[in-house]
């Protein structure tokens, strides 16, 4: 038995390393390839190849991946065999909520834990959604924070097990990469990151789909967590000439004490929307034939902080806001298209009617800059770009209001500078329910602003804090507001002014006086120069019409149509 096993092996390797006979493999391949003698000889000598074993054992492994394949086939089948028969699932499509949330979950829960050797690299991206939380979220000093955004190592994953509530997990993402990367059968983890805009697959070792209803609503209560403090706001955007909502955009919530104008006011608007919620009232318009939708208007000067209500109330009630400027919008079909996209349950925000809302209106610029601690009201200058390629009608904006398409069940905010000019059409109840004005600031307002600005933060101290006790504070705020005149300065201007002293009450007491001086001043410098404008045009348009009537007068062509056209000139000159 021994003699039979070494003659196969002496055998084996005289086929493998070749012969003096001249019939091993060696031998009829250097008579079937010139030169491979010399090949074979240089990679034994300067490689310390052999040559002729490599190209056997690639010969081998050629011949036994056929079978190799067969077998990958086969246990493929076996593998959905057993995952129909012993386990549950349920399939999420792309793009949906619950697919981000889902991964969002799976990224701090499981591949953290993991510790995972796949990883991918993030710095910033405009286009995707900040579902991706840091496990140690630490906050930035900006006075010495680096221009350069940090790179964010992020786990990945093609498809990953896991154990919840004692049952075996599996969740596999479907692959919608490129043909290149699936021909040359490259991972999914390596592929590419699961941004949610690829389909999932939960799967759980069991035949019952609870266990994975019970993980799904662990899923969206992790996310709901994460957000508690943040609303979510979608602006509009134009992508190859058609109208979408922009990705996910995380905003701090603002709280309605932030927000300054008259209190009673405020009340019942919060009141009004608190009813409007209730599913007591949805089922009261129903019942009788009523859409259930909600318009308000929200008038007033540049800076008295109409966006940011919006954003107030869209954390108070937990609501999505989504922002239209309605300027840039090209076509009402663009407008249409957005409107149905929208979720039943949301406020939507139109800034700018006045841009289509003015009855006459032709894409005028017209001055009215609103500021509000950087959250813009977005009364400003239409853009010439926009002004000369919207084509947004008043009646496009009418039919998404309340046409028969239109959705119930949002909550419509609409901003306007202007509200005396607005075509009746849009002001009528059904499509705006309430008129809200924003004015200027009162004393108290200037008070609470003042107790807000100043008030002692409950985190750590930063190094321009300072110390002031409750009594002193309540004094200074007093003494601060009985210096500022009634509803002559916006919001916006008095913050303005305690930004640039927020380390400094004192001083901000002391500097009121001088400073509402300097501003009134300005206004007055201002109201000079726009009425200087307003005469001008009065002189051009003065002389525009002299013109034509000394036109007129020399021509005698058409004496009835002069008589007419004299006598509207006529009017205009006696209207300047």
């Amino acid at each position: 038995m021994t003699k039979s096993s070494n003659r196969l092996t002496a055998l084996a390797g005289t086929l493998l390393l070749g012969s003096s006979d001249g019939t091993s493999i060696q031998g009829f391949v250097e008579r079937s390839i010139p030169g491979f003698s010399f090949l074979r000889q240089f990679f034994a000598t300067w490689l310390r190849i052999d040559l002729t074993a490599l190209a056997t054992a690639l010969t081998i492994l050629g011949t036994i991946s056929g079978p190799l394949q067969d077998l990958q086939g086969i246990a493929l089948k076996l593998y959905w065999w057993f995952t129909k028969l012993f386990t549950s699932s349920i399939s999420i499509t792309s793009n949906d909520r619950l697919n981000r949330e889902i991964l969002n979950w799976i990224s701090n829960q499981i591949l953290m834990q993991q510790g995972t050797r796949i990883l991918t690299a993030r710095t910033e991206n405009v286009q995707t959604d900040a579902w991706y939380q840091r496990s140690n979220d630490t906050e930035r000093n900006d006075l010495t924070f680096e221009k350069r955004v940090p790179i964010q190592y992020l786990p990945t994953f093609g498809t990953t097990w896991f154990i919840y509530e004692y049952h075996i997990f599996l969740v596999r993402r479907i692959s919608t990469t490129t043909r290149w990367t699936q021909m040359n059968g490259v991972p999914d983890e390596y592929a590419a990151a699961p941004e949610g805009d690829e389909p999932l697959v939960i799967m759980c070792l069991g035949r019952s789909v609870e266990p994975i209803k019970r993980f799904l609503a662990t899923c969206r209560d992790f996310s709901d967590t994460q957000r508690e403090a943040f609303i979510t706001v979608r602006a509009s955007k134009n992508d190859y000439s058609r109208e979408s909502w922009d990705t996910t955009t995380l905003r701090p919530i603002r709280p309605m004490e932030t927000v300054h104008f008259d209190e009673t006011t405020k009340a019942e608007l919060v009141a009004d929307i608190v009813n409007y919620l209730n599913p007591a009232t949805r089922r009261f318009y129903t019942a009788r034939g009523i859409p259930y939708r909600r318009g308000y208007l929200l008038h007033g000067p540049p800076g008295t902080g109409k966006t940011s209500l919006s954003l107030a109330l869209a954390g108070r009630f937990g609501l999505e806001l989504y922002l239209l400027h309605i300027p840039s919008v090209r076509e009402d079909n663009h407008l249409e298209n957005l409107f149905a996209a929208l979720p039943p349950r949301c406020i939507v925000l139109l800034e700018d009617i006045d841009a289509v809302g003015i009855k006459g209106r032709q894409h005028t610029r017209e001055d009215t800059g609103d500021e509000d601690n950087n959250e813009d009201d977005s009364d400003t200058d239409t853009d010439s770009n926009n002004a000369y390629h919207s084509r947004c009608t008043l009646s496009g904006l009418l039919n998404v209001l309340d046409g028969v398409a239109s959705q119930e069940g949002r909550i419509v905010f609409m901003t306007s500078n202007m509200a005396h000019k607005l075509d009746k059409a849009l002001v009528r109840p059904g499509r705006i329910d309430k008129m809200i004005f924003l004015g200027n600031i009162s004393q108290k307002s200037a008070e609470l602003m003042f107790l807000r600005m100043y008030a002692p933060d409950q985190r750590e101290a930063s190094p321009l804090s300072f110390e002031l006790n409750h009594e002193d504070l309540q004094k200074a705020a007093l003494e601060f507001s009985t210096q500022i005149p009634e509803n002559i300065f916006t919001p916006a201007q008095i913050q303005g002014y305690l930004l640039n002293l927020r380390s400094s009450p004192d001083q901000a007491v002391t500097g009121i006086k001088a400073w509402i001086s300097e501003e009134v001043r300005m206004i007055e410098v201002g109201r000079a120069k726009d009425k200087k404008a307003m005469a001008q045009r009065i002189k051009k348009r003065k002389e525009q019409v002299l013109l034509k009537l000394s036109k007129l007068d020399r021509e005698s062509d058409n004496e009835i149509f002069n008589e007419v056209e004299k006598e509207t000139i006529d009017n205009e000159a006696k209207k300047i």
